[in-house]
């Protein structure tokens, strides 16, 4: 379900999270509308040799998980995505569950904008793979 939340109703400190399961189907779904077939995601025999020890997902997976943080759930159906910056912190393995997190860290009211820290972290111990900030305008 969309958030319908309104530029009014959101408020500084919003928070939103959802998990999501990192699989071998969705690296290669992504390498396909990508065009990024880098042996680092799609081969296993390549990727066991590198310091990663197997298959890592695309860091802009996180970047797609992002867009789903706000497109959907904080603040939803009224916004505009502006910006995205990313840092990638480890990375994220195939098979890990991780969980997506959203805080609203700055609502201006000129010009309509909410200010997001946004997180990717692995369900299972919580560490930071991904952060960021995005920044989005309301349209109602």
């Amino acid at each position: 379900m969309i958030s319908e939340k309104t530029f009014g109703e959101i408020l500084q400190g919003d928070t939103a999270q959802f998990d999501v399961d990192i699989t071998k189907n969705m690296v290669g779904a992504f390498a396909s509308l990508s065009g990024d077939y880098n042996p680092l995601h799609i081969n296993r025999e390549y990727a066991a040799s590198t310091p990663f020890g197997g298959c890592i997902a695309h860091g802009m997976i996180a970047g797609t998980l992002f867009s789903r943080l706000v497109g959907v759930h904080l603040p939803g159906k009224y916004c505009l995505y502006l910006s995205q910056t990313l840092q990638f912190k480890k990375p994220i393995g195939i098979g890990t569950t991780v969980t997506v997190e959203g805080v609203v860290t700055q609502k201006t009211e000129a010009t309509r904008t909410l200010t997001l820290s946004t997180v990717l972290r692995a369900k299972a111990d919580g560490e930071v793979l991904v952060e960021g900030q995005a920044l989005v305008r309301l349209l109602q």
